[in-house]
């Protein structure tokens, strides 16, 4: 007996509902099959591929600047 044969035997002994499960996990195996032949990299518009671009020059902001920084921003913003 081939492994389609049983699992014909053993849907016909599931209620509808578990015959669903077994479709939507069929399908998720589907999907997963389908997508690991296309080719891998980053997809458009993911923010990965933006990492790096909005790096500033020089030395990095200590956390009271950025916070002062921040601060005086929302006041400027805020009045």
């Amino acid at each position: 007996m081939t492994a389609t044969d049983k699992l014909y035997q053993i849907l016909q002994t599931l209620s509808e509902i578990q015959i669903n499960e077994v479709l939507h996990f069929a399908e998720l195996l589907h999907q997963k099959q389908s997508t690991a032949s296309q080719p891998q990299g980053i997809p458009p518009g993911t923010l990965t591929g933006l990492r790096g671009i909005a790096k500033r020059s020089g030395v990095a902001k200590s956390d009271p600047e950025l916070q002062a920084e921040y601060t005086d921003y929302l006041t400027q913003k805020y009045q």
